[in-house]
């Protein structure tokens, strides 16, 4: 409770002030009076006792008249009667005295003195000649003194009167104004400081004090009441913003890792076990920049309202940033977060749909258990991002459990990262091309397929970094490298003409994030004039899933690659999302049969009859197909009985360096019998 010294009460100092201000305007005024006075009582001096004359004068003149000595005495005595009187004398017309009186001199201060000199500044004589009646003859004089100094006494005693009645008066004041500003002021003020304090100390709301009055102090009360629940509202907004990510509602990564820290004491104290889960939507920035990042930010909320209403209570989702979100699981076994890892990709593989866009999203998991031998929340967090790292490294759509052995794969993956920025820049990415030909082993195409000609560990192909680079972001400038670098080999070629009479296309692997970026038509366009060639034989493979993730941009886009007589492929048909009922929209020129179909074709019907499948619709749709993966003469055998025209693979030739593939171009073609199967 508040304490307060009773001379820092605000009433009290409210009382000093007054009292201060009082004495210094009471002693300001009574001067003034008192000058005021004093400059009337000059005047007031010489009317006073030149009436006394005038009322002695009939006695005086009574005296001088009959040489009356009695008389003469009484008007005398008469006068003295005044203190201020110090002398008296009344003469006959001879100048002889009929009665007199004087008082004794007494010596005065300097003061005094200087104050009788200014209330009597002509003179101190007083006298008038006395006449007989009826006549102006004179027969005496009365005549009397004053003396200044005792007028001087008189003056300042009642100065002092004045004075004292003043400051009493000022001291009457304070007290009534000590009274009025302690139950006016301090006791309410008093009242208003105990409310408030209450208000720090209790959670409770409490009513407001002095609201009866209706005064400054009530009005205060309701605004300090109102600033309050402003603080408290400002307050749950900072805390808000500081533990709970703005756009989903989740929990964000502080509130993660304090709930963390908590759970592991409480699994240390019960000898309990727990999980955390991080998780990283798969290719959410190709949506997010095909679609744009409103619709991207949608689906984040979409997704992030899912986990909330699935998780269960005592759990905690949060999103970390950007498309990554975690799980907190506390008291659940490794085996039950197998299953739950399960459920959760089944959660978000179930498709959106956001602005009558429906998306398809899948997810990948890193799963950290705990109590860890080592390591606090951090280190947790640090566990099931490497286990991210390396699922996304493996296998996306998929969920991995932490291994210490993974720091190394980590590694490994940041190695290949950091390598691929200097990748560019030193030249060390080249284009291989492997040749497509058709029934007659004719070349009619190639494929751009990218190496990474390492200094290191040598030649390596796309499945050891692309994947990196699609995680990374990079793949941006690595995709732009190989359009403009394959497109520039294919003009070369054709300035060489060294194109067989047969080739109609040069296939160019695009990226669901490149081909998402508003730009790719028009870098298309400007590497075509660049190499001063036109787009009739530029082939683009896309993947079946891009299709999906935004069918129409790419409808769009597909229509203006048209325009340029860019031909689109679909690339690993039938591996992803049906793509069945948009085929007929779309600007599509080729199906590629997935390598998964052909691996297993002659033995296995099921590969069989996708792969017919896929041919009839190609054929009913006029589309042309092409098989890739094609290891042996069994399978070119199976694919030509099914229908299949062209072909893709080491049966026929293997990805050649651009000196040997235009080596194998100018030959045209192969004598498939020469080759082994």
């Amino acid at each position: 409770m508040f304490t307060m010294h009773r001379s820092s009460s605000l009433a009290v100092r409210q009382a000093k002030t007054v009292f201060l201000v009082s004495v210094a305007l009471g002693l300001v005024f009574s001067v003034y009076m008192i000058l005021l006075d004093l400059n009337q009582e000059q005047q007031r001096i010489q009317k006073h006792y030149q009436l006394q004359l005038m009322q002695h004068y009939v006695s005086a003149s009574q005296a001088t008249y009959h040489l009356n000595p009695l008389l003469a005495n009484q008007v005398v005595v008469a006068l003295m009667s005044d203190p201020a009187v110090n002398s008296v004398k009344i003469v006959d017309d001879y100048g002889d005295t009929l009665a007199a009186r004087q008082r004794d001199n007494q010596q005065h201060g300097i003061m005094i003195n200087a104050l009788s000199n200014y209330l009597t500044p002509d003179s101190t004589l007083f006298t008038t000649a006395l006449h007989q009646p009826d006549s102006d003859l004179v027969q005496g004089r009365l005549s009397f003194t004053i003396d200044g100094s005792s007028l001087a006494k008189t003056f300042v005693s009642k100065a002092h009167e004045l004075l004292l009645f003043d400051l009493l008066r000022t001291i009457v004041l304070t007290c009534i104004l000590l009274v009025f500003f302690y139950y006016k002021l301090s006791k309410p003020l008093m009242v208003l400081v105990n409310w408030v304090q209450s208000l720090q100390n209790s959670k409770q709301t409490t009513p407001i004090p002095l609201s009866h009055r209706k005064d400054e102090l009530s009005h205060l009360a309701s605004t300090f009441q109102h600033i309050w629940q402003e603080r408290e509202i400002a307050e749950a907004k900072l805390n808000q913003l500081a533990y709970y990510d703005s756009l989903t509602g989740l929990a964000n990564r502080s509130l993660l890792l304090q709930k963390l820290d908590e759970t592991l004491d409480q699994t240390e104290l019960t000898q309990s076990t727990g999980a955390l889960f991080y998780l990283d939507l798969d290719r959410f920035k190709t949506i997010n920049d095909s679609l744009g990042h409103t619709i991207g930010d949608m689906l984040l909320k979409a997704i992030a309202e899912r986990l909330a209403a699935w998780i269960k209570p005592g759990c905690l989702t949060a999103r970390i940033g950007g498309d990554e979100f975690a799980i907190l699981l506390p008291c659940v076994a490794k085996s039950r977060a197998e299953e739950i890892a399960k459920q959760v990709l089944t959660l978000i593989s179930n498709p959106f749909t956001i602005n009558e866009h429906q998306l398809y999203c899948t997810v990948s998991i890193g799963i950290a258990t705990f109590p860890a031998e080592i390591g606090d929340n951090i280190d947790i967090l640090r566990q099931a991002d490497t286990a991210l790292y390396r699922t996304k490294a493996t296998q996306r759509n998929h969920f991995m459990f932490y291994e210490p052995t993974m720091h190394a794969q980590v590694e490994a993956f940041q190695q290949i990262e950091r390598g691929l920025h200097e990748a560019l820049s030193l030249q060390q990415l080249e284009l291989h091309y492997q040749p497509q030909v058709n029934l007659d082993h004719q070349i009619i195409g190639v494929e751009a397929l990218i190496r990474w000609n390492h200094p290191q560990k040598g030649l390596l192909y796309p499945g050891h970094f692309m994947a990196v680079a699609e995680e990374t972001g990079q793949i941006l400038k690595i995709g732009n490298w190989i359009i403009e670098h394959a497109i520039h080999q294919y003009a070369n070629w054709k300035r060489l003409a060294v194109l067989p009479r047969h080739f109609e296309r040069l296939a160019i692997n695009i990226s669901p994030v490149q081909f998402a970026q508003e730009n790719f038509v028009a870098h298309i366009r400007q590497c075509l004039n660049d190499a001063g060639v036109t787009g009739e034989h530029i082939e683009l493979e896309i993947t079946e899933n891009l299709l999906l993730e935004n069918i129409e941009s790419a409808i769009q886009k597909m229509a203006e690659l048209k325009a340029l007589q860019v031909k689109i492929s679909i690339d690993d048909f039938g591996t992803g999302y049906s793509s069945l009922r948009y085929l007929k929209h779309l600007s599509v020129d080729v199906l590629k049969i997935d390598r998964s179909f052909v691996t297993h074709l002659v033995d296995n019907e099921n590969d069989q009859a996708i792969v017919d499948s896929i041919i009839m619709i190609a054929s009913r749709l006029n589309l042309a197909v092409i098989a890739e993966g094609v290891e042996n003469l069994a399978q070119f055998d199976a694919l030509k009985a099914l229908g299949c025209q062209q072909f893709q693979g080491f049966v026929f030739d293997k990805p050649l360096c651009c000196e040997a593939a235009t080596q194998r171009l100018t030959k045209g073609g192969y004598i498939l019998e020469r080759r082994k199967a």
